[in-house]
């Protein structure tokens, strides 16, 4: 990366340039790869090996694609400023096109990838200012060398507020303030390949996309969630009206039936899921939708009102059921009795519930993580997520470990919470890996859990 930022000398006219923005396609066969997922970092669910592994990883990479939903509030900024601009995701743009700057999205999970794009564009586009943008290039910006410009912060600030010439983007662009997501207009979803996004089967209803209500995380996991450390614990949000309103915007332009949203903890702000709810009900659109948060901000009388008003998928982090682990990581567990009764309830009425899992945490043994298995189990979810505890840059997890030289693999590519990266106090890389590949094959190969599954089908049927 060639030196610091330039101050802006030129005039270079914003809105006469051309400008390409990519979301990278990688092309590996079995990986169910999102880079919208873990923060913005990405995740790569590879499972194991072996064959029940391999058929979840077939079953997810068929039916889960999820946009990169701050490039579609990106392409939407450039059209409120007449900037003629392009999305490219399965293709890239050609020598002719002649852009004059071209944005890549950069994720933990195809860092190498994605700066071999950069590279091949640069000897094409010559004339071209090549950079890229998003929450992990903006942590470790020296990584993406292979470009002219990292914006280490929010991109939608800069290019809404602060863009005024081709002359700025050299060097890391460090943006200190936050976006107003109030400010953002509608997401424009040209150029998107709509009709390959899906959420199946937390929601069911296509076309499909996402939406961002709220952004940051006060809760203590930021020591390693990366949602909390990049986004910061400060709640920026969208107001009720704004999103319902972009709601209606993709139903009508672009025939949207389905929406999951990628707040890190929806409803955060006291009276937010009340109002949004009224404010969708108002509109009479009809919108299968669906939220990740924290089942101890719900009680029975929101989840009845949300069920209304569409809800049919609900994210939560169970992780680990184990008070001292827990608190060994920094991670606020839930009223189990609060917990067990939200989710039984939702199985009542019709909410589908996603519990992730969290398997190596510090002082985890197997004895702990056959608990967490035995307790999903129990609690029976429609879906359930393994993953393997990894430290990711940024995060204080990833520099205490580092400072006691207890990081195994420098590989970011391997940093798809499927790979033990820990040199960890109590358990073999090999053992994690034994009890990933167990946890899928108990929990979604079991008698109880293929009958909950087809009452669901038949219950979906006559609906």
């Amino acid at each position: 990366m060639q030196g610091n930022i330039k101050m802006m000398t030129e005039n270079d006219g914003i809105s006469e340039l051309k400008i390409a923005v990519i979301n990278v396609k990688n092309s590996k066969k079995n990986v169910a790869m999102n880079k919208d997922l873990n923060g913005g970092f990405g995740t790569a669910d590879t499972y194991s090996g072996t064959f029940f592994g391999k058929i979840i990883a077939n079953i997810k990479n068929k039916y889960i694609k999820l946009p990169i939903v701050s490039l579609a509030f990106l392409m939407g900024i450039f059209k409120q400023k007449n900037i003629c601009a392009k999305y490219f995701e399965g293709s890239l743009p050609v020598k002719d096109d002649n852009f004059d700057v071209i944005v890549i999205y950069g994720s933990i999970v195809d860092i190498k990838n994605e700066n071999d794009v950069a590279k091949k564009l640069k000897k094409e586009n010559q004339d071209a200012k090549i950079g890229f943008i998003g929450p992990f290039p903006s942590t470790v910006p020296s990584k993406f060398d292979s470009a002219d410009f990292v914006i280490k912060g929010s991109f939608e600030k800069f290019f809404m507020n602060d863009f005024k010439n081709k002359s700025q983007l050299t060097g890391i662009i460090d943006v200190k303030e936050k976006v107003d997501l109030d400010s953002l207009p509608h997401p424009e979803l040209e150029g998107f390949p709509i009709s390959e996004y899906g959420y199946y089967p937390a929601i069911k209803a296509k076309p499909f996309f996402a939406l961002q209500a709220s952004l940051g995380c006060p809760y203590s996991c930021s020591y390693y969630c990366v949602y909390g450390k990049f986004q910061g614990p400060i709640i920026i949000m969208r107001s009720p009206k704004k999103v319902v309103e972009d709601i209606i915007y993709l139903k009508n332009k672009y025939g949207i039936n389905g929406i999951q949203f990628r707040d890190p903890t929806f409803g955060l702000k006291k009276g937010y899921i009340e109002e949004f709810c009224n404010e969708l009900g108002k509109s009479n659109v009809k919108i299968e939708w669906g939220i990740e948060t924290r089942i101890d901000l719900l009680d029975k009388s929101k989840l009845k009102m949300m069920f209304k008003a569409g809800l049919r998928n609900l994210n939560i982090g169970i992780e680990t059921v184990d008070p001292e682990i827990a608190k060994k990581n920094k991670r606020l567990l839930i009223n189990i009795n609060h917990q067990e009764e939200l989710v039984n309830y939702c199985k009542k009425i019709g909410i589908k519930i996603s519990a992730f899992y969290i398997f190596g945490y510090e002082n985890d043994t197997e004895k702990t993580m056959q608990i967490t298995l035995d307790y999903a189990k129990k609690l029976n979810t429609f879906l359930a997520r393994f993953s393997v505890c990894t430290p990711y840059p940024g995060t204080d997890f990833y520099a205490a470990l580092e400072k006691e030289n207890r990081i195994s693999d420098y590989d970011f590519e391997k940093y798809t919470q499927f790979n033990p990266l820990i040199k960890h106090k109590m358990l073999s890389h090999q053992k994690i890996k034994q009890m990933l590949s167990k946890a899928y094959k108990e929990y979604y190969f079991r008698p109880r859990y293929l009958l909950m599954v087809l009452s669901w089908k038949i219950r979906e049927f006559w609906l």
